[in-house]
Order: structure tokens, then C-alpha cells, then sequence
């Protein structure tokens, strides 16, 4: 072995392959080890540049403030111009860029020449600074490169598409896409880019909407090849918006939003299976049920199978009616859960797998209520439902009743799982729970009580 240097004796190929896994700045510090390595670096397929992480001053990393760049703007623009000008001419595989946005002409060029290079991932953070005054416009040939497959669009500043971009080529080969931007400059985005991507299956949308910026927000998602949506939005509740969706073969949606900022969402869920909602409601005063966009939202996409929802303040009347839902989880609060338990067995006919969760913070006068049981039993009851998992289980009246009726008519059930608040000092109940009968003689119930959990048999 000796002093051997093994690692220079790799053929090129190998080391490329190492250093594409390591940032660019670190892979072109390679050329200090000998004369060997002075073009190896350029031949490397990806491309990771970052003003924050590079060429933050050691004194500035502990009080580092992202959205306050403090890097050397020009040491770093002149590294990715020498790191472009110095490459040969192999193609560039994937190419991440964060910066600081101070020269529009700069970050414009290198995503040029990115395209030349037949770029297949592009990793854009393009950061405003101080200057959020910055207005950033895609270039042109930015939408007709056909080899891209992969874009992440991140901004601090409005990036804008001011012109149209070529319905008959645009991205014709993108098939994953994260944006992430403030408005009003991500509104061109919405608008013009979302309807011209002709085999995109993975959409991912982030956007910070305000009255100031849009009083009417229109979203448009026009895909044929569309599979998953994800849509997270803070917006003002007197924001108009509006989300059209043109995805035929769309599986699985994702909306986090606020309860008061839903928008009108039309979209066709004939394909739709999984589907998980959150509504926001913090500062939320109004009324005890959800808002009409809201409970629309859940209608437009009642055939799905597998539903997770997370809302405050739900009620029996909010709920559609869901012939095809095998699983579900919901997450509630400030809601009295019994009241639409109820009705949610009877709208899931077909439900397996029931995992309810409670937010609310229970008084005493909860210990006197009583569970109100349909008059007749659901189907999915007694046909359907193999396991059922509640929490916090408080050990209070409606509790115990609760999971005695579910247990008195669970026909197929196979496994009933009660989790003990953390909080809530609950007593001994697992000798009442002994006591209850079983339409299933299998089903083991699970009693998890802080950190601890029991079978009882």
C-alpha cells in the first residue's frame, strides 16, 4: 500500500462520477492536488453553485438570515462564469443555482448556456436580497429546451413570463415541476407556463398571494399526463381565486391552504385516488362550519379511496358522500367529533380503515355527554371496517360508549386501537373495555396509554 495514490489512478470516467456528488467549488479545489486533476472537474455532469453556502463569510455563518444574503456576489458570479466558460463540451446533467439576484443579465446567460448544454434537472433559488424590487424574466429559450425533464423554480423575487411560450413545444419533455414564488410575478407562471406542458406528471405549487398583489388570482393546470398535484397557498381571505384543473388522469392530490383562503377549484376527478386536504385556520373567527369553497372542495373529489383531512370546526353537514373511500384519516378541532361520526360511517359505505384524531380540549361538562348512535348501523360497520384507531381516547363517558358501539357491531373488525392523551390523566380503563362485547371474537384492542401500550384480550 505505501503512499500510493490510489485514487489518481481511477480512469476519469470513475472520478467524474465522485466529484458530481460533491458542490462544484469543492471539485474545482481538486485541481490543487496535481497536474492531473486540473480538467477533470470540467467534465463533470452536475453543476452545484450556491452564493449562500459558498461564499458566506466565516464571521457572517452564525447570524446567517437567508432571505439577507451576505455572500460576495462578484467572487461568485465570476466562479459560475469561469466553472461555464471552462467546461468542454459534455452536456450538463443536473444544474443547481442559488444566488442572489444583482445581475438579471448574469443569471440569464448561465441558464442559456445550461440549455445549450442539454440540461436535464434545472435547480433554480433565485433570491430578491434587499432589492425585492427585482422583477425576473425566464428567457425564451428556457421553455423550448427538450431535454429537460426536471425543473424546481424557487424565488424570493417575482419571476415573470411577460410574452407567450410556445404552445406547440414548450417543455416537451418536463415531467417534474416545483415552483415556488411570490406573486404578482408567479402569475404569468400560472397562467401561461401550467398550460403548456405536454407530458408533465409530478406539479408541485407553492405561492404567497395578497389582496395587494392580486385582488382576482386565477390558476390554471392544463396536463394530459398529470399523475400528482400538489397546491400549498397562503392567501388572504378577500382574494379572489379560482383553480382550474385539466387533468384527466390525475391519482393523487395535495392542498394545504387556509380554511378562509379556499379556492373555487374545478377539476375533473374521474381518476382521482388519494387525496390529502389541510385547511389552515388560524385567526379563523368565523362561523362553526367550513366555508362553501371549502366543502365543495371535499364534493369535487368524493370518489377517491384514500382521504387524510385535517380541518377545525367540521360538522355532519359538511361532509359528502364518499362511495369508494377504503381508507381515512381526519384530524379535527374545535369540533365535536361524535356529532359527525355518526354520519361519516353512514357516507363511507365502504370504508376499511378509520383513523380519527381529536383536537378539541375537552371540560367537564364533556364527561356528561352521551353517544347518540345512528338508527340503524352503518354498512361500512358491520360489512367493512377492519381497523379503527382514536385518539386522544380520554376515558370519559362518550369515549367508553363510543368504543363499546364499535366494538358491539364491528363484524369484521380486526384490530381497535385507543391512544391516551399525553396530557390528559385518564383512569384504568382497561377492565371496562374487558367487559364490552364483540361482534368480532379476533379483534385485539390496543390500549396506549403515555408512552405505554396494552392488549386487551
Amino acid at each position: 500500500m505505501g503512499g500510493k495514490d490510489w485514487i489518481s489512478e481511477l480512469p476519469d470516467d470513475l472520478l467524474c462520477r465522485i466529484l458530481s456528488f460533491l458542490p462544484t467549488t469543492i471539485a474545482v479545489r481538486t485541481t490543487v492536488l496535481s497536474k492531473r486533476w486540473n480538467n477533470v472537474w470540467t467534465c463533470v455532469p452536475n453543476l452545484d453553485l450556491d452564493c449562500q453556502r459558498d461564499f458566506v463569510p466565516l464571521d457572517c455563518q452564525r447570524d446567517f438570515v437567508p432571505y439577507y444574503p451576505l455572500c460576495d456576489h462578484d467572487r461568485f458570479d465570476m466562479l459560475v462564469d469561469r466553472v461555464l466558460r471552462s467546461r468542454d463540451s459534455s452536456d450538463i446533467k443536473k444544474f443547481r443555482l442559488r444566488t442572489c439576484v444583482t445581475d438579471l443579465a448574469c443569471v440569464e446567460g448561465w441558464i442559456c448556456t445550461a440549455v445549450r448544454r442539454n440540461v436535464v434537472e434545472l435547480d433554480l433559488h433565485l433570491d430578491a436580497g434587499h432589492e425585492e424590487k427585482y422583477t425576473f424574466v425566464l428567457p425564451r429559450s428556457f421553455f423550448s429546451c427538450k431535454t429537460l425533464k426536471v425543473l424546481k423554480l424557487y424565488g424570493s423575487l417575482c419571476i415573470s413570463v411577460p410574452y407567450a411560450p410556445p404552445a406547440s413545444r414548450c417543455f416537451p419533455s418536463l415531467k417534474c415541476l416545483l415552483v415556488s414564488v411570490k406573486s404578482p410575478g408567479c402569475k404569468s407562471l400560472m397562467e401561461k407556463v401550467l398550460t403548456n406542458c405536454p407530458v408533465l406528471e409530478d406539479l408541485i405549487i407553492c405561492t404567497n398571494i395578497h389582496q395587494s398583489h392580486a385582488p382576482i388570482y386565477m390558476m390554471k393546470v392544463s396536463a394530459p399526463e398529470l399523475k400528482t398535484l400538489r397546491i400549498s397557498s397562503s392567501i388572504e381571505k378577500y382574494v379572489r381565486k379560482n383553480v382550474l384543473i385539466d387533468a384527466p388522469k390525475l391519482e393523487k392530490l395535495d392542498v394545504r391552504t387556509h380554511v378562509q383562503g379556499v379556492s373555487n377549484y374545478s377539476l375533473d376527478a374521474r381518476s382521482l385516488v388519494n387525496a390529502n386536504i389541510v385547511f389552515d385556520d388560524y385567526y379563523y373567527t368565523g362561523r362553526d362550519s367550513l366555508p362553501e369553497h371549502a366543502i365543495a372542495l371535499l364534493a369535487g373529489i368524493s370518489n377517491v379511496k384514500y382521504l387524510s383531512l385535517e380541518t377545525s370546526r367540521l360538522r355532519a353537514g359538511d361532509l359528502p358522500f364518499f362511495p369508494n373511500l377504503n381508507q381515512l384519516k381526519v384530524v379535527v378541532d374545535h369540533s365535536k367529533y361524535w356529532d359527525f361520526l355518526a354520519v361519516l360511517l353512514e357516507n363511507a359505505p365502504n370504508l376499511e380503515d378509520l383513523d380519527l384524531e381529536d383536537g378539541t380540549m375537552r371540560d367537564e361538562k364533556h364527561s356528561k355527554l352521551q353517544w347518540k348512535p345512528p338508527k340503524v348501523v352503518p354498512n361500512c360497520l358491520s360489512s367493512h371496517l377492519k381497523t379503527i384507531t382514536l385518539r386522544p381516547f380520554r376515558g370519559q363517558k362518550i369515549d367508553m360508549e363510543l368504543a363499546e358501539y364499535l366494538l358491539n357491531n364491528g363484524h369484521l373488525l380486526e384490530k381497535m386501537t385507543l391512544h391516551a392523551s399525553y396530557y390528559w390523566r385518564t383512569l384504568d380503563v382497561g377492565s371496562a373495555l374487558l367487559m364490552f362485547n364483540r361482534a368480532s371474537m379476533t379483534c385485539q384492542v390496543e390500549y396506549n396509554r403515555e408512552n405505554s401500550a396494552w392488549d386487551i384480550d
